[in-house]
C-alpha cells in the first residue's frame, strides 16, 4: 500500500501536479444548447456544493479542454456554469466564503457534479495530487488519461475502504452525481441522508486529519491490501493491547494494535482487523471495541494484520457475571525494599486474593526487573514445587547498585507492587 513518490512524479511529470486540498467530479453537460446569441454553443455544468452545510453564494470557477466558465452558487448550494465553447473534460473549483477553502470537481461525461469532502477525497484519489494543482495546472489531456468510468468506481472503493470505521459511505452508489439537498441557514436540519454523511465526516475528521487523508490517498498504491512487495529485510510486528481482560457480561472493551511499518510505506489506516474466534463470543468493530456477550466465560479476540497475512495475535477475555465485579483484588508483597550480595539468589512471593466462583490454573502474577542489568528470574525447581514453593528465584547482578523488582497481577494489569534491590 505505498507509493514511491519519486517514481510517481516521474511517471506524471507531464501533471506538473502536487499539492493539498480539492473536491468532486463531474458536470452536467446540456449538449447542443446554445447561446442568448442563438448561435455560440454552451456547454452547461450544474450541481450542489456543500460541507455538510450549502456552500452559498460562492464562487465557482470552470476550465475544460476549451473554454471557461464562472458562476456563483445559490443559497442552497446549488450552481450552474455556462462554458461558450466548451467541451470536456473539465475542472471545477468552489472557494468557501466560510473559511476560504477551496474544494474541486472533475467531469468527463457531462454528468451531475457535486462538490463536497467526499468527491474532493474521491478526485485526490484519481489523479494522485493535490486537485489545487490540478485546477491551477490544468491538462487535460492527463485528465483524461487518469479518470474514466472505470478509475471512478475503483477509486470511490477505495475512499470508502479509507473512510471505514469513520463513516460508512457503501451506501452512496455516487458520490459526483447522486442528488444532494443539503442543509441550508434558513433550514439548518433540513438535509437528505447524504448531507448527513458529510455532516458525520465533519463531525469526525479534524482539518488536519482530513488533509492526512489527502496526502494519504495521493501516495498509496493499493488501499486494504496486502503489500504487493514487501521489503524482505523489513521484521513486521503486532501487539494486541490489552492481552488479558476481565469484564462482565454484556460490557465493552476497546483493545488496540500496536504494529510497525516498513521504510516508505503509506497506510490510509492501520492495516489490521478484528475477530472474535468463539461464535458465541461476543462481538468487536472495526476498531477494536468488543462487547462481551451475555454468558460468562473465556473468550479470544484474534488481531491480524492486512499487508502480513501470516502475523496474527491473542487476547483472552474473561467475561464473569456482573455481581462479581463487587469483589476488589489485592496484591501484597512482604517488604519493598530489600538488601543482597552481589549474584545471591532470593525467593520472591506476593499474596493476592480472589473473585468468588474464579478459578486459575496458574497464579496470576508476573515478575520482572525493570532495569536491563538488574538480575533475572528463574522458576521453581522441581524440589522447590515439591515443597510447594510455587513463588519465583530472583538472582541479583553482579555489579553493585539499586535496581526494582516489578510484581503484577496478570488479571488486574494495573495492581503492581515495586521492591528496591539494593546489591552488596
Amino acid at each position: 500500500m505505498s507509493l514511491n513518490l519519486s517514481r510517481y512524479l516521474s511517471h506524471h511529470l507531464s501533471l506538473s501536479l502536487l499539492t493539498v486540498m480539492t473536491f468532486p467530479l463531474l458536470l452536467s453537460a446540456c449538449g447542443g444548447s446554445s447561446s442568448s446569441d442563438g448561435k455560440t454553443p454552451l456547454l452547461s455544468i450544474s450541481g450542489t456544493a456543500a460541507t455538510g452545510m450549502a456552500i452559498a453564494n460562492a464562487d465557482i470557477s470552470a476550465k475544460c479542454r476549451s473554454g471557461t466558465g464562472s458562476a456563483k452558487t445559490g443559497s442552497d448550494g446549488s450552481y450552474q456554469v455556462s462554458v461558450p465553447n466548451g467541451t470536456l473534460p473539465c475542472v471545477l473549483e468552489v472557494t468557501n466564503p466560510a473559511d476560504g477553502k477551496k474544494l474541486h470537481a472533475i467531469s468527463i461525461n457531462g454528468s451531475l457534479a457535486n462538490i463536497t469532502p467526499l468527491t474532493e477525497l474521491l478526485s485526490t484519489r484519481l489523479m494522485r495530487v493535490d486537485m489545487a494543482t490540478v485546477f491551477s495546472s490544468f491538462d487535460a489531456d492527463a485528465i483524461a488519461k487518469s479518470v474514466t468510468s472505470a478509475s471512478i468506481k475503483t477509486a470511490q472503493g477505495d475512499v470508502t475502504t479509507v473512510l471505514k470505521g469513520i463513516i460508512d459511505t457503501s451506501t452512496l452508489a455516487d458520490f459526483y452525481s447522486t442528488p444532494l439537498k443539503p442543509a441550508t441557514s434558513s433550514n439548518p436540519g433540513g438535509g437528505d441522508a447524504q448531507d448527513k454523511l458529510l455532516d458525520s465526516l465533519k463531525a469526525k475528521l479534524t482539518g488536519t486529519q482530513f488533509t492526512q487523508t489527502l496526502t494519504l490517498l495521493s501516495k498509496a498504491e493499493a488501499i486494504g491490501q496486502p503489500l504487493a512487495n514487501p521489503d524482505a529485510t523489513f521484521a513486521p510486528t503486532l501487539e494486541i493491547q490489552p492481552a488479558n481482560v476481565r469484564l462482565a457480561v454484556g460490557t465493552a472493551q476497546s483493545f488496540s494494535a500496536a504494529i510497525n511499518y516498513p521504510k516508505n510505506t503509506y497506510y490510509l489506516r492501520q492495516p489490521v482487523n478484528w475477530k472474535v474466534l468463539e461464535t458465541d463470543g461476543g462481538s468487536i468493530d472495526l476498531n477494536g471495541r468488543y462487547t462481551a456477550p451475555a454468558t460468562p466465560g473465556v473468550y479470544h479476540v484474534k488481531l491480524q494484520r492486512d499487508d502480513f497475512p501470516n502475523l496474527s495475535v491473542q487476547a483472552t477475555v474473561t467475561v464473569e457475571a456482573s455481581s462479581n465485579f463487587n469483589f476488589i483484588p489485592e496484591l501484597k508483597v512482604p517488604q519493598k525494599t530489600l538488601t543482597l550480595a552481589a549474584g545471591a539468589r532470593y525467593h520472591f512471593s506476593a499474596s493476592i486474593n480472589y473473585a468468588p466462583h474464579v478459578f486459575y490454573l496458574v497464579e496470576p502474577i508476573a515478575w520482572s526487573v525493570v532495569e536491563a542489568d538488574g538480575g533475572s528470574f528463574n522458576l521453581p525447581s522441581p524440589a522447590d514445587f515439591a515443597l510447594g514453593d510455587i513463588g519465583m528465584y530472583y538472582s541479583a547482578p553482579l555489579k553493585p547498585g539499586v535496581y526494582h523488582v516489578k510484581v503484577q497481577r496478570t488479571d488486574y494489569p494495573d495492581l503492581n507492587a515495586v521492591i528496591e534491590v539494593t546489591v552488596q
